[in-house]
């Protein structure tokens, strides 16, 4: 299956009128998303609902669909961490996509009543390891060099 383009149709939709449009099953706490082919998913953020910190063992696109913009946070090495939001509106420095090394942390959450994101992969998602952090952790940043910690 080719990739996912953003749909504007699907903006207006609640989100459980959207879950029936696009027949998406309910989250899986261990699927990163609905599975469109091996490396497609369709990844939707409710309100409310924060993707707990987690890497997986390969590389990721993440891809805006619908709906909110989304926060896209992430780390490659579990200290410094950068972060996004996943949008259309280029002119307020949203981005369409963003793509994310293997065994790169993230996290993320809508700024709205649901975000559809597309997840891709060049490795079959399902084949991807993944690990979750604690529920406290997030990347902590260093000392700054020279100073006593």
């Amino acid at each position: 299956m080719a990739p996912v383009d953003r749909d504007k149709s699907l903006d207006g939709l609640s989100i459980d009128d959207l879950r029936a449009r696009l027949n998406l099953a309910p989250p899986n706490e261990n699927a990163l998303g609905s599975l469109l082919d091996a490396h497609h998913a369709l990844l939707l953020l409710p309100v409310g609902e924060i993707i707990a910190w987690q890497n997986y063992g390969g590389p990721l696109n993440f891809r805006f669909i619908a709906g909110a913009p989304a926060a896209l946070s992430w780390s490659s090495d579990g200290h410094d961490a950068q972060a996004a939001h996943l949008g259309s509106a280029a002119h307020l420095h949203q981005k369409p996509e963003v793509a994310l090394d293997s065994e790169t942390w993230f996290t993320s959450e809508t700024l709205g009543t649901w975000t559809l994101l597309q997840v891709a992969s060049p490795t079959p998602l399902a084949a991807l390891t993944c690990e979750k952090a604690a529920d406290d952790w997030f990347p902590k940043p260093r000392p700054p060099q020279g100073s006593k910690s």
